[in-house]
């Protein structure tokens, strides 16, 4: 073997071996995070307070505890909505209800805990207007009924998109890349939004067009991010879209749906009505 030949060999041993030992990427996150902070009456913070996070839909429940600085965090949450409750020896246990989580959000709780025996609850219903302080993206979501009841035409999730302000649609004559939904967003190229589902890629590699477009009945969350998008999210510049598909309840439900279209619906055009007065 000359010594070009061992130099292959190496070169290609080496790679494989660094390929079979790098990390892999993770997906962009298409779950969220619950945090918050934890005082008592006089401002200071309560730490070892227990914090139990409960899915209103399934019931499956995640605990943490506050921290020396009465600051706690769940991480890895799947959207939905959410009951919190806090609780710790010599204080009353407070409930927050209807807690909505969303996309990538980082949902902000702070309990005021009183004095008072754990047997007595505090109840907060609903759920204030948060502004979100701790991530920078522009963006907007869609959810709930407002999402399944759009009028889509060919029910097509995607074009959920032209509500948002700073997308426009564009010219079918320049479409390059044949895909549902096609849109300029923040005057970026449409050929360069990255499209996540379940927060996986949801890219063909062609021509960067949608590959799977699921539909809207399906969708628990529709989420267009526009600028200052987060550390894990990149690609393209052209803007996200990231959907969420509905996960199972503990109550059955379902949808259905049929298209009608023929000519017995058909108002009668120009030409017709001129032949049938005459």
């Amino acid at each position: 073997m000359n010594r070009y030949s061992r130099l292959f060999v190496l070169f290609t041993v080496f790679f494989i071996l660094m390929g079979s030992t790098a990390p892999g990427t993770p997906a962009q996150n298409a779950a969220g995070r619950i945090v918050g902070n934890v005082t008592d009456p006089s401002g200071a913070s309560v730490s070892g307070a227990a914090v139990t996070v409960t899915n209103v839909a399934t019931q499956v429940s995640q605990q943490t505890v506050s921290d020396k600085d009465g600051y706690f965090q769940v991480l890895a949450v799947p959207i939905g909505t959410y009951a919190v409750a806090i609780e710790k020896d010599g204080f009353q246990r407070q409930v927050f209800e209807n807690q909505t989580l969303q996309i990538n959000q980082s949902l902000r709780i702070d309990a005021k805990l009183v004095l008072g025996a754990k047997a007595e609850v505090i109840e907060v219903k609903d759920q204030a207007d948060v502004v979100e302080t701790v991530n920078p993206t522009l963006g907007a979501s869609i959810t709930g009924r407002t999402l399944t009841d759009m009028p889509l035409n060919g029910r097509n999730a995607l074009n959920l998109a032209l509500l948002q302000p700073g997308v426009t649609p564009v010219d079918s004559s320049f479409i390059s890349n044949g895909g549902a939904g096609s849109f300029n967003i923040g005057g970026g190229r449409a050929d360069s939004v990255t499209f996540l589902l379940d927060g996986g890629l949801n890219n063909e590699q062609l021509a960067n067009g949608v590959v799977y477009n699921p539909n809207p009945d399906t969708v628990a969350e529709f989420k267009i991010l526009e600028n200052n998008y987060t550390a894990e999210y990149g690609r393209n510049g052209g803007g996200i879209i990231t959907e969420v598909l509905k996960s199972g309840t503990n109550e059955w439900h379902g949808s259905a749906f049929d298209f009608l279209r023929n000519e017995a619906f058909n108002a009668n055009d120009f030409l017709t009505r001129m032949i049938r007065r005459s």
